[in-house]
């Protein structure tokens, strides 16, 4: 287990988003980048640079919580120590022999033609997976790993040729385990510096490795939260895949995570297609794939990063047509919308964070005024403002109601008929994670801060708690989770509507995006679409309507929970004039309401765990 790479995943402008301890100083290789005024170069320097001077470094006072958050990082070291046994010499043998000796490496890399490859086992199967975890399955004796995608899975091919990484944390020692392919050439995009990207030295000589900083993008208390996976193949396919995990083991090994996949994408054998995502005209409902693509570019563009823009140039060629969800990103700045009417038109320009989530909703008229709108993330960040405000319950909700994205009042209660969604928030009790796999150390990458020196943050837990619900119910009997992860924390983060109490789903998001107006974005005033975005995240939003389905077209076409596995039972559902579409759910319904006795898993009171 890698010591320097402790997760404390947070995009709470209180906490500290990651801490490590016995920081390695390596100076045999260094990664510079040399700016010019046109370019950005990625410069990698050997081993044997000897007249490398490093800089002395200033020392840094700490703050309280930041020394706490250290010894809770010390404290998960030795946890993580004592948790995961060492490999044994016949793994570690077989390991090494997989491992390359990339010396002499060129890439061969052209535009042909090549099948597209499905990742689902049937059309109406989910488009959300769940990421394998044998582990965790074999410690409880469940069979919660029915068809779920595993690392290997992702990255594992002998064919891979090229992967882009965009995370906030990178071990990548971890990450070239899973990687079988001889001639793979690794981009690693994030905050660069030690806190947030782990190499061994040799890992520098032995592999191909480009690290791509993307800092200077983020605003105060931002992070890179982004988690997405660009993988390029031997037979000149392409895939896109968009998860919710770090590429640490700690976040791997024990905690819930999902993922979504595209089909293995072939590159436009026309070449006058190239631009098709920058077409007028192009719809939501018709031209699925290619309004995916244009989105997932534009936000590709918001690094404004020579490098990434080279990425850009890649994907441009092909063809996304196979692809049936829609891509919701986040971009740090500061974004103000006028003409309210024509952003919801079909061929209207991606927005971003929450307006991107009202935008879409409204655009495929999937705006509700009964039901549940359902948030669980591994995050509840501090308010939007100096009352209580929570980005769930007074902005989120309101993204998917009838009207304009206005921010309900700091004093807004939700009450049965009112023509409102009701507020669910999914986050685990204390006991449920002192119960779950590791823990306490399960929950170190969970923050909520329910007592701190800002008074709001009592005041947004007091207006919110009786929103709250449990991960699972099932922490003392997981053979009896549906679901297969009732003591596995999550980590994974998930919003969706429901108007029938889980008997079907109105739409449904993953995503990296905590419930935190640093992802989604922090308004200005309750009556503008002006915000203003700390960091970068990715998601997809899956709406019925628009998934690409081997059935007649006048068939409906609905989102039903798949439970354990990614389809539903093939049965009749209210009338032959509809055909089911699994969604796979991450945690058990019904939901059960916190009782007077729970309290959630928070800060500081959590905190006690780790001193």
């Amino acid at each position: 287990m890698p010591q320097e790479i402790i997760n404390l995943d947070s995009d709470d402008e209180n906490e500290n988003t990651f801490e490590r301890s016995n920081v390695k100083c390596h100076t045999t290789d260094i990664v510079e980048l040399n700016t010019t005024d046109s370019d950005s170069e990625l410069e990698i320097m050997g081993s044997n640079v000897s007249d490398t001077k490093t800089k002395e470094e200033t020392p840094v006072t700490l703050t309280p919580q930041e020394l706490l958050r250290k010894r809770m990082a010390h404290a998960a070291e030795q946890r993580l120590k004592r948790k995961f046994v060492e490999e044994d010499t016949d793994t570690d043998v077989s390991m090494t022999n997989n491992k390359r000796k990339n010396t002499s490496f060129k890439t061969k890399f052209n535009l042909n033609s090549a099948t597209v490859t499905s990742t689902m086992m049937n059309r109406q199967s989910s488009r959300i997976r769940m990421i394998s975890n044998t582990e965790y399955c074999k410690n409880y004796g469940i069979d919660g790993d029915v068809d779920t995608i595993s690392l290997e899975d992702i990255v594992g091919s002998n064919d891979l040729v090229r992967t882009y990484q965009f995370n906030m944390l990178i071990d990548f020692d971890y990450l070239e385990k899973f990687v079988s392919s001889k001639d793979c050439e690794f981009f690693l995009i994030n905050k660069s510096d030690d806190d947030h990207l782990h190499i061994k030295p040799s890992s520098w000589e032995r592999f191909k490795i480009h690290s791509i900083d993307v800092s200077h993008k983020l605003l105060k208390f931002g992070t890179h939260h982004s988690k997405i996976m660009i993988n390029f193949f031997n037979d000149q396919t392409c895939q896109i895949v968009i998860h919710t995990m770090n590429i640490t083991e700690a976040d791997h090994k024990i905690q819930t995570q999902m993922c979504w996949l595209s089909p293995r994408l072939s590159p436009h054998s026309d070449s006058s297609k190239y631009l098709d995502f920058n077409q007028p005209n192009v719809s939501i409902f018709s031209d699925t794939g290619t309004i995916f693509k244009r989105d997932f570019i534009a936000y590709l563009l918001t690094y404004e990063n020579p490098e990434i823009n080279k990425i850009i140039d890649i994907i441009a060629k092909y063809d996304f047509t196979p692809v049936d969800v829609v891509f919701v990103g986040s971009s740090p700045g500061t974004y103000e919308y006028q003409d309210w009417d024509k952003l919801t038109k079909p061929d209207a320009k991606p927005m971003l964070g929450y307006g991107r989530l009202w935008q879409v909703i409204h655009m495929l008229n999937l705006q509700s005024l009964t039901g549940k709108f359902v948030g669980q993330s591994s995050t509840i960040a501090g308010p939007c403002d100096n009352w209580k405000r929570n980005i769930l319950v007074h902005m989120l909700t309101s993204c998917a109601e009838k009207g304009y994205p206005m921010i309900k009042k700091s004093d807004y209660v939700y009450k049965s008929g009112n023509k409102k969604l009701e507020p669910v928030i999914i986050w685990p009790t204390n006991d449920e994670i002192l119960k779950s796999w590791h823990a306490p150390l399960s929950g170190i990458a969970l923050h909520f801060t329910t007592k701190g020196k800002w008074k709001a943050y009592e005041q947004q837990y007091d207006d919110i708690k009786r929103y709250l619900h449990k991960w699972s119910k099932f922490t003392l009997q997981p053979g009896n989770s549906k679901a297969g992860r009732s003591n596995l924390a999550p980590h994974v983060k998930t919003y969706c509507v429901t108007e029938d109490n889980f008997k079907t789903l109105k739409w449904f998001m993953m995503t990296s995006a905590n419930m935190s107006h640093q992802a989604w974005g922090k308004f200005e005033k309750f009556n503008l679409l002006k915000y203003t975005i700390s960091s970068f995240e990715a998601g997809v939003f899956v709406a019925p309507m628009l998934l690409k389905l081997d059935s007649p077209s006048k068939k409906t076409t609905v989102l039903i929970p798949a439970y354990g596995k990614d389809t539903v039972e093939d049965v009749k559902l209210l009338s032959e004039n509809k055909i089911k579409a699994g969604i796979r759910l991450p945690y058990d319904t019904p939901l059960q309401k916190y009782n007077e006795n729970d309290e959630p898993w928070s800060q500081p009171a959590s905190d006690r765990y780790f001193i």
